[in-house]
């Protein structure tokens, strides 16, 4: 396969998304959000932590013609991780974004990987997985309201 550089650095970027994201969604959850709100932002977590291993290991697969040092070394272009100060719905508009350019370089890895031998089914779950959470993040950040912090204990 002649253009598997640009298939493997695509993986990386991919990659490093998801490490973003990861960042992202640490910095949001620090601050007092809504339990449907964290609960949410857990599960992207978890997800996002198993894609990123999925991803590597797909790196691994492909990695014969690059270093490792390619996916270690930092990305002059990625998304700056930005601390939201307890702003909620800035901090969801970032993890939005961060899946919405996730879902784009996945696109941009199908159009390359387009032709080859490689098994995309994997990949189409990634993708399909990213847009179900973007989904469910923008429609929580819609009806985002202040959770009522009273109990009733017995």
């Amino acid at each position: 396969m002649e253009n598997l550089k640009p298939i493997v650095k695509q993986v990386i970027k991919i990659w490093r998304l998801y490490k973003t994201l990861q960042l992202t969604l640490t910095l949001a959850m620090r601050h007092e959000i809504p339990f449907r709100m964290r609960k949410l932002l857990s599960r992207d977590y978890m997800i996002c932590s198993v894609l990123k291993k999925e991803m590597a290991n797909l790196y691994d697969a492909l990695k014969c013609c690059m270093q490792d040092v390619c996916i270690t070394r930092p990305d002059t272009g990625a998304t700056m991780v930005v601390d939201v100060k307890g702003n909620v719905e800035l901090a969801m508009g970032k993890i939005v974004n961060v899946h919405r350019q996730i879902i784009a370089e996945y696109e941009t890895l199908f159009a390359l990987v387009d032709g080859s031998n490689l098994n995309l089914s994997l990949l189409r779950q990634h993708r399909k997985q990213m847009a179900q959470m973007t989904d469910d993040l923008s429609a929580q950040s819609e009806r985002l309201e202040p959770e009522d912090h009273r109990r009733n204990y017995v």
